[in-house]
Formats: structure tokens, C-alpha cells, sequence
């Protein structure tokens, strides 16, 4: 085991609010902060051939498989709690996915990122795609307020990875 990396108050804050202020990660990663997903074929033709955008989408997808989530699974009322939202792409997607019933609430530490995630979803129409700044190691919310907990990426940047899994 090895310690968590040091960090400062509030510098994942600060590093994502600048990020997203500059537009560079939407710009080179789209609407999601996360890796993409590939199959065994794709990887054999060469990775760099499939669109990096679709290979988010695609990943979200097999993640909703993996996790035995969707419209049609009875997911379709689910109260969907986005930990590490960045600017709100998978929100909006499973916002999407699972349809108007659903409710997904992002959280992110980031005041820029909740904007323009706010932003997108007024865009896009997803009214069901709410967003707000929350540590995720410090929630609000009371025990059992969400059917699914989704955390993409996210658990990276926590100090403490024992608190993050036990909130």
C-alpha cells in the first residue's frame, strides 16, 4: 500500500475550475472526463481508429451493463447519484438513457465544472440532470437517497479512499 498523494485545500478544486474555465478539457475530451471503451476487435485494428468521443459513449454504456443499469432493467425512476461529474457528460447521458422519470444529480468540487454542466443540460434539454458542488467525502445527502451511486474516475482524487467508499 501506498499513501494517497498529498493535497492542498482545495487544489483539485482549483485545478478543475481552471481547467474548465479554459475549455481545454471539454475541447480535447468532449463531455466526458473519462477513458473510452474498446473492444477486443478494435483493439486489434488499432485503437487510434475508433472516434475517442464514441469510445466514451461506449463506455458508459458497457459500464450500464456491467452495473445492471437501464430504462429497461427498471431503472427508469432511479434516483442516480454522479460522483466526480465533471461537466456533467455522463449525467446527461444516463439522464438520457433512463428517461424523464429518473433523477441524476452530479457532484463535483468544482464551481466552474457544475456551471457549465448546468449549462449543457439547459442546452441539451435534460431537465432530470441536476448538478451541484459537494465534497465527495463530506455529502449532504441522507443515507439511501440514491438507487445507484456512479463513480467514473473520480476515486483517484480522494485522500482518503477509505472514507470515499464508506460515504
Amino acid at each position: 500500500d501506498r499513501p494517497s498523494r498529498k493535497y492542498e485545500d482545495g487544489s483539485v478544486a482549483r485545478e478543475y475550475d481552471a481547467w474548465t474555465q479554459d475549455g481545454i478539457l471539454e475541447y480535447y475530451w468532449g463531455e466526458h472526463i473519462h477513458l473510452g471503451y474498446y473492444t477486443k476487435e478494435e483493439m486489434e485494428a488499432g485503437y487510434k481508429k475508433k472516434d475517442f468521443i464514441e469510445a466514451k459513449y461506449d463506455f458508459v454504456d458497457e459500464m450500464m451493463k456491467l452495473g445492471g443499469i437501464g430504462a429497461d432493467m427498471g431503472d427508469s425512476e432511479a434516483k442516480v447519484l454522479d460522483v466526480g461529474c465533471g461537466v456533467g457528460g455522463t449525467s446527461r447521458y444516463l439522464a438520457k438513457s433512463l428517461g424523464p422519470k429518473a433523477d441524476v444529480t452530479g457532484i463535483t468540487l468544482s464551481p466552474n465544472q457544475v456551471k457549465r454542466a448546468t449549462e449543457l443540460a439547459e442546452e441539451q434539454g435534460v431537465p432530470n440532470a441536476k448538478f451541484t458542488v459537494m465534497n465527495a467525502l463530506e455529502m449532504d445527502f441522507p443515507d439511501n437517497t440514491f438507487d445507484v451511486v456512479w463513480a467514473c474516475e473520480s476515486g483517484e482524487h480522494m485522500p482518503d479512499k477509505e472514507a470515499y467508499i464508506n460515504e
